[in-house]
């Protein structure tokens, strides 16, 4: 039986002794995506810990990496949320339509987790969210619960540092609060990083991911102005990067992709109307795979031999290096503009993507990535991504096929 009923009885806003508080916690991660898997890769060397996500095959996927870890359990049985102490909200926070932010997974997951709270259990909310989120949803338990927020820090494909080694900012809607999260956190991570209330912890995360958004966006400007005069935007940016103070490298690329660094400045939108620079740097960004397969196509179109349209390969649709994953990946927008433009033959090659994920998209296979048949088959090559898995030096031994990197090497 769920333990909600006692917790059902309680006025939101009633006042109980949380200096009551578990030593040994049991934690909860709700949402084990990719944020998810990595805390309770962290948090299951410490505590015991429940993964639960709704999706079956998810947890499927997930068997062969958490099954040699005694004391984690993956699960899509709500009951066993009754077991926990600490629930990690990590579920996904998109953007609709209209680019305003979409909170269901969110106000779904917390309210899963209201029917199995007991007074004194601790609620962090570890999703992206827009500044105030956590004290409107999470400030009317505050006297019952332990409730804080603790923005992600995982970087897809990074290797080092660590989860664990990456400092981990965490806050509360109490004093009280805080000191127990932050005891929870601190098992855990080498470095706790307190911070004097939620909106602060929010702030800072749509903060870090929005400076890379307007650098990226500024350092692709640059490295244009540095191509129209001759000068090799590497050579420029290797450069600078000798000033040992004020000076931080960014690399130019096609654009930006994934989860976090395209939405997150929509979450600042949201409450936040006088945001100039962060407006158009992110309009140019999200403009700009697009506007690079215009002047491709305009360029093959030019000198194609075949009078249907050009013959493009784009190489790495994958939103980065070492990754699959095409949410907002700018090699998949910079292909779809091409389709939409019109080309005789408009083909993928990319290693980690399978054909099924862009079913309308021919896919190369390895042994079709050979400089014969490149130089016989295609008009350019575009490169979007530096994929893991693809020999780039094919590519430098074509004589007729033209090539064109959007992503710095």
């Amino acid at each position: 039986m769920s333990r909600n009923n006692s917790f059902s009885t309680m006025q939101r806003n009633d006042s109980f002794d949380l200096t009551l508080t578990h030593h040994d916690h049991v934690v909860c991660v709700v949402g084990v995506g990719y944020v998810g898997e990595h805390l309770l890769r962290s948090f299951g060397t410490c505590y015991q810990s429940i993964g639960f996500d709704i999706s079956v095959q998810r947890l499927a996927q997930l068997q062969p990496i958490f099954g040699h870890m005694p004391n984690v359990t993956l699960t899509n049985d709500e009951s066993l949320l009754d077991r926990a102490t600490a629930y990690l909200i990590s579920v996904p926070t998109l953007l609709k339509a209209d680019n305003t932010v979409d909170l269901s997974h969110l106000i779904s997951a917390l309210a899963m987790v209201l029917k199995h709270v007991q007074p004194g259990n601790t609620i962090v909310i570890e999703s992206s969210v827009q500044v105030g989120t956590t004290r409107q949803i999470l400030g009317p338990y505050q006297n019952i619960l332990h409730c804080g927020m603790s923005p992600e820090r995982v970087d897809p494909g990074r290797t080092f540092p660590t989860a664990q080694q990456i400092p981990k900012i965490i806050s509360a809607l109490t004093p009280a609060s805080n000191s127990v999260i932050h005891k929870l956190y601190a098992r855990v991570f080498e470095q706790v990083v307190p911070v004097s209330k939620p909106e602060v912890a929010e702030m800072t995360k749509l903060f870090e991911n929005c400076y890379r958004m307007v650098n990226i966006a500024y350092v692709n400007e640059m490295s244009d102005a540095a191509r129209a005069h001759g000068i090799d935007p590497n050579e420029m940016i290797d450069a600078a990067a000798t000033k040992p103070y004020g000076y931080q490298a960014f690399r130019p690329g096609l654009g930006v992709g994934g989860h976090c660094i395209p939405v997150n400045p929509f979450y600042l939108f949201s409450n936040n109307p006088n945001l100039p620079v962060l407006k158009r740097a992110t309009k140019l960004m999200r403009n700009r795979p697009a506007a690079l397969a215009k002047k491709l196509h305009r360029r093959c179109a030019a000198r194609a031999t075949c009078p249907t349209g050009p013959r493009i390969l784009v190489v790495g649709i994958g939103f980065k290096p070492g990754q699959s994953v095409l949410s907002y990946s700018p090699g998949l927008a910079f292909a779809t503009e091409l389709q939409r433009l019109g080309c005789s033959r408009l083909v993928f090659h990319d290693p980690l993507v399978e054909q099924a994920q862009v079913p309308w998209l021919e896919k190369l296979d390895h042994a079709g990535f050979h400089p014969s048949r490149l130089d016989l088959e295609f008009d350019a090559v575009a490169v979007c991504t530096r994929q893991h898995g693809v020999d780039f030096s094919v590519l430098d031994k074509l004589r007729h096929c033209r090539v064109k990197t959007f992503d710095a090497a």
